[in-house]
């Protein structure tokens, strides 16, 4: 069996062909079969690109190609759910938009990398094509003004609309070219994607014949990533679907906070600002309300100086605070719920009194569940389901 002619090698825009099955065997993962051919412009799952999906005609029965691969004699593998005779010859259709797609976010990444590369010196180390985002990694870290300069300067690129071209060296020769991006440690034939006075790279990929079919490149986002930057970007359509997301929700929003479009930042900006003002009176609100709540307890401290009482509009802070407020009398021991069940617990103690709070929270936490701990003096813990009579029994 010989390896199959890669027909997108010469022309990577064919979506159909002929050809003729070499081979038929069940699929190592389980999912039919999978069937080799003399020839075959299916792309498969390499360099960071996913593979091309279609089908197989085999006298008008149509096949669903769901995978394709290439296996280590470089022998590229078509996954469908039944056998094809090994001699029969079949007709393969390749999805059109998925291929176009892929081409343009290759082509992207390729010109993206080289603008990384020639304004700043920062080097391609790695690529991912998804099938919503596409990432690339850069080995050093780069600023967003930096990230903005190559955006720019690859749709400069994109713009003029420069000839894609393909063409293959014997790997020897390229030791010394000067414009080859990066060196591609292989032997042979070397299959080489030219980009018009821009970039040269060794690549197996699928790509477009000019730069202009890109449509352009928007750089979604950039993170830190060991020690590098990783750059998540978008070409073409999906540069399209892209901004009209971001502007439907900026207009949603404009219209929302009744603004332009241009003043939606600044608008948020002025309603963060306004709800932390909020948060703080509602705070000091609520400060106030439980200062009065622990002064009404008072009067319900037994004889013992224990305190257990249910403070049903407390959050953990606001408990916590009227614990502490209760216990700054000498002889205190002060168990107190905060809110609905699961209640907010704490336990505290005034500094004369000898009782370890931490372990009274542990002990409550593990018969009426919940989570928490703490210091002999003060303790507290969350998602505690207990009545305030079961918890005046920890306390004796």
């Amino acid at each position: 069996m010989g390896v199959s002619v890669r027909l997108y090698y010469d022309d990577p825009a064919l979506l159909a062909f002929d050809g003729i099955v070499t081979a038929c065997e069940p699929d190592p993962d389980g999912r039919g079969h999978r069937v080799a051919l003399d020839r075959s412009a299916f792309y498969p799952t390499s360099g960071g690109q996913p593979h091309d999906l279609g089908h197989l005609r085999v006298d008008g029965h149509v096949l669903p190609v769901s995978d394709v691969v290439a296996d280590e004699r470089d022998e590229v593998w078509h996954v469908v759910a039944e056998p094809i005779e090994v001699g029969r010859q079949v007709v393969g259709e390749i999805d059109r938009g998925r291929r176009h797609d892929f081409r343009q976010q290759h082509t992207g990444q390729h010109i993206l990398s080289a603008a990384f590369d020639y304004l700043l010196e920062a080097r391609t180390e790695s690529v991912h094509l998804g099938l919503e985002a596409c990432t690339l990694d850069l080995h050093r870290e780069v600023s967003a003004e930096e990230c903005r300069r190559a955006e720019d300067y690859a749709n400069f690129v994109v713009f003029g609309n420069r000839r894609v071209s393909i063409r293959f060296a014997d790997a020897d020769t390229l030791v010394d070219e000067p414009r080859l991006r990066k060196q591609t440690g292989r032997t042979g034939m070397v299959r080489l994607i030219d980009i018009e006075d821009h970039d040269l790279s060794a690549c197996g990929g699928t790509h477009v014949h000019s730069t202009g079919e890109v449509g352009m490149i928007v750089v979604r986002a950039t993170e830190r990533f060991r020690g590098g930057t990783r750059v998540t970007f978008l070409c073409g359509r999906r540069a399209l679907e892209s901004y009209r997301d971001l502007r439907d929700a900026v207009d949603a929003s404009a219209r929302a906070l009744s603004v332009a479009a241009t003043d939606v930042p600044d608008a948020i900006a002025k309603l963060r600002d306004d709800l932390k003002q909020e948060q703080r009176r509602a705070r000091e609100l609520a400060d106030r309300l439980v200062t009065l709540e622990a002064a009404s307890l008072e009067a319900r401290v037994d004889p013992a100086g224990v305190l257990v009482a249910h403070l049903p509009d407390a959050d953990a802070q606001g408990v916590r605070q009227a614990a502490s407020q209760l216990v700054s009398t000498p002889g205190r021991l002060v168990a107190l719920l905060g809110g609905p069940s699961p209640h907010a617990l704490v336990i505290a103690r005034s500094a004369d009194r000898e009782a370890d709070a931490g372990a009274l929270v542990r002990q409550v936490c593990a018969a009426h569940g919940g989570k928490g701990g703490g210091r002999p003096d003060l303790a507290q813990a969350g998602g505690v389901v207990v009545t305030v009579d079961q918890l005046r029994s920890f306390l004796g």
